[in-house]
């Protein structure tokens, strides 16, 4: 069942909760947070949402990584380098672009599909992403957002904040936490993919698999 739309602006402010700024901005990071960034750490919040309209995990992290933060937004906003820069994640395909907002096919673990819609936020380094329920999906819901913001020294702070609902039965039982652990290590897969290749990303012309 698609979440309502009341009830998935709820669930995002569950998931960012009170701990927002922290997401945001690195200035209201805790001590303990700041310092396990720079050790190279992914800082962490699991999140479970449990509603009528479905169970969703998930949750909120971040990270730094040793790169601009153009060149994280190009790997992120590009269907040739989503596929190394997000976990398990076999293809994405672009369907088409109207407008902010691009309509992105993946295909991720052993052979689970669906379809977002991302959209760039006008005036933020973030890209908002959330389920296409008109095309085929083998989950029954997704949202969230990615966000890339300037930290200091050439570094970027990126926080990734997402909850999927996988549906009834036995996948749901079998592999919720498996994919909350997937979600969560999303800055550290941003990280290894852009780093070594941010000036190459920088660099790269623009191309039709972009939005």
């Amino acid at each position: 069942m698609r979440i309502p739309k009341l009830l998935q602006t709820a669930c995002v402010l569950a998931v960012v909760g009170v701990s927002s700024a922290a997401a945001g901005a690195s200035g209201d990071l805790r001590e303990s947070e700041r310092e396990a960034l720079l050790a190279g750490d992914v800082v962490s919040r699991p999140m479970r949402i449990e509603s009528e309209a479905g169970s969703y995990r998930g949750g909120l992290s971040y990270s730094l990584v040793h790169a601009p933060a153009a060149a994280v937004l190009v790997a992120l906003s590009n269907v040739d380098t989503l596929p190394q820069a997000l976990p398990h994640t076999r293809s994405a395909r672009l369907i088409d672009v109207r407008g902010s907002v691009a309509r992105v096919e993946l295909v991720q673990g052993a052979n689970t599909s669906y379809t977002v819609r991302i959209q760039r936020v006008p005036g933020r380094p973030e890209l908002r992403f959330w389920l296409d329920s008109s095309r085929p999906h083998d989950i029954e819901d997704v949202f969230g957002f990615f966000r890339v913001e300037p930290f200091g020294n050439g570094e970027s702070l990126v926080t990734v904040a997402a909850v999927v609902d996988l549906g009834s039965g036995l996948t749901s039982l079998l592999f919720s936490n498996a994919v909350e652990r997937t979600i969560l290590s999303t800055p550290r897969q941003i990280r290894e993919y852009v780093e070594p290749r941010a000036l190459a990303l920088l660099e790269a012309p623009g191309n039709s698999h972009g939005f």
